[in-house]
């Protein structure tokens, strides 16, 4: 009895504590969820500079002229468009961890200190407020604004409504962090929620740690007290509840068996517990459309339903095993394997639309409309052979940028590629997909994919498996859209841009952010500009990193524009981004995206290869 009464009682305390920072975690989580995103995350009035030169106009020294001791990295960077030598010495994984560095001015190779008034200057050119700007001061660590920096800044305080200080690294200038008023608060809030009392700049600290042992004696000690009533005939449980036995068909070798199953679980849960597994990449949240399965009688359709299931396939019988609980079946057919088509396509146009890019359209040789949501991609059987190391059939005003690349031809073996669908499913009857011509490296060969189906002629024909779906847009009707995309990447984002305007009429703001080289590199531009006249939701931004004269766009890359869009505000918690481009770029608007808030799971990347 005292054991009982002890267990009882530790338990109780334990609940006491733990519930009262589920409490903090729940107070602050709303704060995370209703604050004002932009300005707590310090950046209010930040704006990004550029502090680049023309290197034309520098006559730079060698790096081994400079007097220096061996560094481990050397990096020409821009200050106020004046180049200079960055020699570091030592660094840690992190920007934040200790480093030592010198900068040398690129043209005299002399050692070079940043100035206060050149601080200032940067400082000044990042911050787009109203307020004065005070006298630079370099401070050393520990921070308050920036509790895990190890390294000196210059501090610049701003006499504003805010409060805003600028953060600047001690030896390049560069713009480290604004903190204001609103991001200390929101530091308090995550120090509240992480339990970081003691300012460590982690969660990886020994209250945390307290807190998981007291969680963990706090679920031994309940199931004891859940042992000990039943001990004392308090508690009865029921093994056999709500079992229900149905009958599952394999459609792979037509057998039949029969399972016990929880009718209140969902069929793809139930199947799941009788080692069943259905195909689905969601976990169970309707948003994948792959747990397939066949009823002999007619279950209602769900919305999830409707939006991933052809009409054919709805009239066959086949639902969706997380949209349905056990209790509504008796017998059921499965195929555990995703059964994915292969198809013969046949070559109805194909012509470049960009100097490297070339559009190429099929239809199914059979006849068959396939269905598919915006965003998906073909798996194309290339076979051995021989092709161009580039193309014969470029049209002369591209000719100019294939000057550098030899002509020839390279034998491969077979091989498989994936390209995604520019087009949704009902816009036409056709496929089409854009083909980057990846082009020789050192006059070795090209891309084996896209330099046979570039070579494709109308009316040939090439095997393809698909399509597949794993790249596509939620069914969130209302939220806000940004789509960031460079070179072919745009072909799966054009894809879902055009099914959600036109098919399911979406209602919340939608931007593309596209990125090219020159004016002759965008793709669908005259499309893409219609279709922002035609939608008032709909924003088109192309940004060329080599752009002409007489361009009057944004110049740059995507990655500068997202920043300006950014800072505009944006919330990031009703907020989806789609990726598709080059892995680099995506990774670096990735990492933009997450620093201002945005979860992983509002982040969709669609990576492509050669």
């Amino acid at each position: 009895m005292r054991l009982y009464k002890l267990n009882t009682s530790v338990h109780k305390w334990l609940s006491l504590i733990v519930g009262l920072q589920l409490l903090v975690w729940l107070g602050t989580g709303l704060y995370f969820n209703l604050m004002d995103h932009t300005k707590a995350s310090g950046n209010e009035f930040r704006v990004h500079s550029h502090h680049d030169g023309n290197i034309a106009d520098f006559n730079l020294i060698p790096v081994s002229e400079i007097n220096s001791e061996s560094p481990l990295e050397v990096k020409l960077i821009w200050v106020l468009h004046r180049p200079y030598y960055h020699f570091i010495y030592e660094k840690g994984q992190h920007s934040y961890q200790k480093q030592e560095s010198k900068l040398f001015d690129a043209t005299t190779g002399k050692r070079f200190n940043l100035s206060k008034e050149q601080i200032l200057t940067l400082a000044l050119n990042s911050y787009s407020g109203s307020g004065d700007l005070t006298t630079p001061v370099l401070t050393q660590p520990p921070f308050s604004d920036y509790v895990s920096q190890q390294n000196l800044m210059w501090q610049v305080d701003v006499k504003d409504e805010n409060s805003t200080t600028v953060y600047l690294d001690s030896t390049t200038g560069q713009i480290l962090r604004h903190a204001n008023d609103d991001f200390r608060l929101k530091d308090l809030m995550m120090m509240l929620h992480f339990m970081d009392y003691g300012k460590s700049g982690g969660f990886n600290h020994w209250w945390i740690i307290a807190l998981a042992f007291a969680t963990l004696f706090l679920s031994i000690t309940g199931v004891t007290w859940l042992i000990q009533q039943y001990q004392n005939g308090l508690l009865k449980l029921s093994w056999n509840r709500n079992k229900q036995k149905i009958a599952v068909t394999f459609s792979e070798d037509g057998t039949s068996s029969d399972f016990d199953v929880n009718g209140n679980s969902s069929v793809l849960e139930g199947l799941a517990n009788s080692h069943i597994y259905l195909s689905s990449s969601c976990g169970g949240g309707g948003t994948c459309g792959t747990c397939l399965f066949l009823n002999s009688t007619q279950l209602p359709i769900t919305s999830s339903e409707q939006e991933h299931l052809s009409i054919e396939q709805l009239e066959q019988g086949y639902r969706l095993g997380c949209q349905h609980k056990v209790s509504e079946i008796n017998s059921i057919a499965v195929n555990t394997n995703r059964d994915i088509e292969n198809h013969e396509l046949v070559v109805t146009a194909t012509h470049f639309v960009t100097p490297f890019i070339k559009e190429i359209k099929f239809k199914v040789k059979s006849g068959k409309q396939l269905s598919f949501k915006a965003g998906a991609y073909m798996e194309f059987k290339v076979p051995a052979g021989t092709n161009e190391l580039r193309p014969i059939d470029m049209p002369a005003n591209f000719e100019k940028h294939w000057n550098e690349y030899p002509h020839g031809k390279f034998s491969h073996e077979g091989a498989t590629r994936h390209y995604s669908l520019a087009n949704f499913d009902e816009e036409t009857d056709e496929l089409t997909f854009n083909v980057r011509w990846q082009t020789a490296v050192n006059g070795d060969r090209a891309g084996i994919g896209s330099s046979h189906l570039g070579s494709l002629r109308v009316g040939e024909i090439i095997s393809a498996k698909g399509p597949f779906s794993d790249f596509c847009a939620t069914s969130n009707n209302k939220v806000r859209r940004f789509f960031i995309g460079a070179g072919s990447g745009l072909a799966p984002l054009r894809s879902i841009i055009f099914e959600q305007l036109i098919k399911h009429h979406h209602q919340g703001d939608m931007t593309l952010i596209y990125g090219a080289r020159s004016e002759d590199d965008l793709l669908y531009q005259s499309e893409l500009a219609a279709m922002e006249q035609q939608h008032n939701n709909f924003s088109y931004v192309p940004t060329l990193s080599t752009p002409s004269e007489e361009w009057e766009g944004h110049s740059g890359y995507v990655q500068h524009v997202l920043l300006m869009h950014l800072s505009k505000g944006v919330q990031p918690f009703s907020t989806e981004f789609y990726l598709c481009g080059p892995e680099a770029m995506m990774n670096e608007v990735e990492q933009i995206i997450t620093d201002v808030g945005v979860p992983g799971n509002q982040i969709f990347k669609d990576s492509f290869s050669r």
